[in-house]
């Protein structure tokens, strides 16, 4: 029995059963224990599923962002560098951005573009990084080339076979034209390890008709079959009001869909109150609402931000926010929330890159340094405190807790002006979790410092001086 089922913060679904079967017999022929990252798969751990491994047996924790696309491949290949520079492991890339879609005209693939996606896994295999290569993401198909999410060449006036979007997803002639689709890129790239894993659509409830449902689950099985190495996995739109729960539980259930995924951005004109709360509560309540649908999978926060209303545009918070305040809570809350990495920040070229803030990939690298979730088995939960939010992984042989100051967060800084307080004289009780006796070592990482500290090995812990937040790592004798 996992520990998380222990103590009820999951209980087995049929489906989680069927898909944990599935991935224990997943890919057999893997490279050998002795094998580099370079040459090593990413798979569902056999020891923890709610996390990840390569396939020579390391834990992989996922540290990175979504880089969809870019104005150019020189603009690409630069943020891999400084991503890889500060240890980023992961990035999310759309195959139907215009630098890589090969499919310009419908049932015809260009070699030009091609050789575009091979360069980007032969800096991806250079730079130590896995790609979740994004396949589609469209939304409409209709006539006009300027249109956003549109498929335009797969449109009868523009030389393709469909009339409209329903065609193209509720019909078997839609369903063989995606599927010749992944036939291009699994003879191509099908056994590549630079290759995270292949999510069929982003955001496909956006998509304008119904059978969202029925056709996941006649195409996660078969797209398994084209990419046997290499996970698959699918997204939904932004959970910012209660109507979208249906299908993301759903979606999130089916067993052939790897990896349980959310989106979820700042937007004053959500309806879930979350969507306006401080940045931490509102990512670590994302991977909340995953462990509820009792899903045995890793979770991931897949997309996060902060938008304009509506999605109109990238957050008027970003040029304010220097010091990536939001990006560090981006990173750490869904990770102690009990995810499988740090949440994928959008907005990588208006924020991170604008704001030169690709460092916190280091800081949360740091943070989690000498960890394997996979032996840990971690337990998420949260601890009261009056000054702090305090999340909590409790594991085998080490609890590491993030605290996270409740007096600072984007309202407080970016909208009333008021900067990070320093904090003193706090006291942290983790006796609940530990005693004295147990505790071998305990350390401290301050993540706007770039510093560990040593401490008192007491459950009670004695905090020095800092800002905003601090980990606290305790290993146990």
């Amino acid at each position: 029995m996992h520990r998380r089922d222990f103590v009820n913060l999951f209980l087995i679904a049929p489906t989680a059963l069927a898909a944990e079967t599935r991935i224990q017999t997943q890919g057999e022929n893997k490279p050998p224990a002795n094998a580099s990252f370079k040459n090593s798969f990413v798979r569902i751990s056999k020891r923890n599923p709610f996390y990840f491994e390569l396939s020579n047996g390391s834990p992989y924790i996922i540290t990175g962002p979504c880089l969809a696309g870019a104005a150019d491949m020189e603009t690409m290949h630069s943020y891999l560098k400084k991503l890889s520079a500060n240890g980023g492991n992961f990035a999310r890339v759309w195959v139907c951005n215009k630098l890589f879609e090969v499919e310009e005209k419908f049932g015809e693939y260009s070699e030009a573009k091609a050789k575009n996606i091979d360069q980007l896994l032969e800096w991806a295999v250079r730079y130590n990084i896995k790609l979740k290569l994004c396949l589609d993401n469209t939304r409409q198909i209709i006539p006009d080339k300027t249109a956003w999410f549109n498929k335009p060449q797969y449109h009868v006036d523009n030389g393709g076979p469909f009339k409209n979007v329903d065609e193209y997803i509720n019909t078997q002639k839609g369903r063989d034209a995606f599927l010749n689709r992944i036939d291009f890129f699994s003879k191509r790239y099908g056994n590549h390890p630079a290759v995270f894993g292949w999510e069929l659509w982003n955001e496909m409830n956006g998509i304008m008709c119904k059978g969202l449902r029925e056709w996941n689950d006649y195409m996660l099985p078969l797209v398994h079959k084209k990419f046997p190495e290499n996970l698959v996995l699918q997204s939904l739109g932004s959970f910012d009001m209660e109507s979208r729960r249906p299908d993301y539980k759903y979606i999130n259930q089916i067993p052939a869909n790897d990896v349980a995924q959310i989106h979820r951005y700042i937007d004053a004109h959500a309806t879930l109150d979350v969507c306006t709360a401080p940045m931490d509560i509102l990512a670590s309540n994302a991977i909340e609402e995953l462990r509820s649908y009792h899903v045995h999978k890793p979770m991931l926060l897949a997309e996060v931000g902060a938008v304009l209303p509506n999605h109109t545009g990238p957050s008027d918070l970003y040029p304010l926010d220097k010091e990536g305040s939001l990006m560090h809570d981006m990173l750490f809350a869904p990770f102690f929330a009990g995810a499988a990495g740090g949440g994928n920040s959008w907005h990588w070229d208006h924020y991170i890159d604008n704001n030169n803030l690709w460092y916190h990939y280091a800081r949360f690298n740091q943070s989690v340094q000498g960890i394997n979730p996979l032996e840990e088995n971690f337990i998420p939960t949260t601890l009261y405190h009056n000054r702090f939010r305090i999340y909590v992984l409790v594991g085998k042989k080490t609890i590491l807790a993030w605290c996270r100051d409740i007096r600072n967060d984007w309202k407080s800084e970016f909208k009333d002006g008021k900067k990070a307080e320093e904090i003193s004289n706090e006291k942290i009780d983790l006796s609940s979790f530990v005693t004295s006796k147990q505790i071998k070592r305990t350390s401290l990482y301050d993540p706007w410092m770039d510093k560990w500290l040593s401490t008192n090995n007491n459950s009670i812990v004695s905090l020095p001086v800092f800002k905003r937040s601090i980990v606290i790592k305790m290993e146990k004798q």
